[in-house]
């Protein structure tokens, strides 16, 4: 089981990944080049704050004897950040197919890190559902953090550009809604899926997170899910007037339940090792 410390910090990796997903979800030809460097620039100083922060959770394995699992999450994790700066720095050039490929190689070492890392938070073998179930869990909601912070963003960037056309904004929050969907749908899969298929500890967390833990799970719930549901109807009918500083201030609302919520799944995470 892993402590609150490395549950949390698997935040930030989350955002900077799954914002980079919500920025592909755009239509690059429609925005202007200011865009993807200023929401890049957000997505990669988070994303940098992540592997700064896990430097330390990092360094123990190493000195302690290291685990493959350890060297490939790593290796993977500086991977990601260090094609992530180069896609960055790209963007000031005119070099297109060299950014097409660090952006691609940015989401394939993200993926990567997130899957390994995943395997450090359950104690089932490693043929087992949890291999696939919680890497799973781990991509959705890093596709609704990023999702939602990139919405947050582009809300800022039309007060700026006031002639943008409303489209992008409707992908990314299109984006964020499915993301949401999906999210809520696996949710309620999961508890049957672990106790029907998991394996006897899993089963035993299950128990443990009922009984000692079922407020906080609720609270985990009502805010992400039942929350931003509400608000991604709001949202949509303010994009549909179309009113996109009304949609900004709501997809503020909505990324602060996103964080909170997930911050608690990351508590759930810690206590009982289940990827809620």
């Amino acid at each position: 089981m892993q402590a609150f410390p490395a549950s949390f910090l698997l935040l930030f990796h989350q955002i900077a990944l799954g914002g980079l997903f919500a920025i592909a979800a755009t239509p690059f030809h429609e925005l202007t080049r200011g865009f993807y460097k200023s929401t890049a620039g957000v997505l990669f100083l988070v994303g940098v704050l992540g592997l700064l922060g896990k430097a330390d959770l990092y360094r123990r394995p190493l000195f302690a004897g290291p685990s493959l699992g350890s060297l490939f999450e790593l290796f993977f994790h500086i991977l990601f950040i260090l094609s992530f700066a180069l896609y960055l720095y790209s963007l000031w050039g005119e070099r297109v197919v060299f950014r097409a490929r660090l952006f691609s190689t940015s989401l394939f070492a993200g993926l990567a890190s997130l899957a390994v890392s995943s395997r450090g938070f359950h104690q089932a073998p490693l043929w087992s559902l949890e291999t696939l179930l919680y890497p799973v869990s781990f991509f959705l909601s890093a596709f609704l953090l990023g999702g939602v912070t990139v919405g947050m963003l582009i809300g800022h960037w039309y007060l700026i550009d006031t002639g943008q056309s409303i489209q992008p904004f409707i992908r990314i929050f299109k984006f964020f809604f499915f993301a949401l969907l999906l999210q809520t749908s696996f949710f309620l899969l999961l508890p049957l899926l672990l106790y029907f298929l998991g394996s006897p500890n899993t089963v035993l967390n299950l128990k443990q997170l009922w009984e000692s833990h079922h407020v906080l799970l609720i609270s985990r719930l009502l805010t992400t899910q039942v929350g931003s549901l509400i608000l991604s109807a709001m949202i949509w009918r303010t994009l549909q007037i179309p009113h996109t500083m009304a949609a900004t201030g709501l997809f503020y609302i909505a990324l602060l339940g996103v964080f909170v919520g997930e911050i608690l799944g990351r508590q759930i995470l810690a206590l009982t090792s289940l990827p809620f």
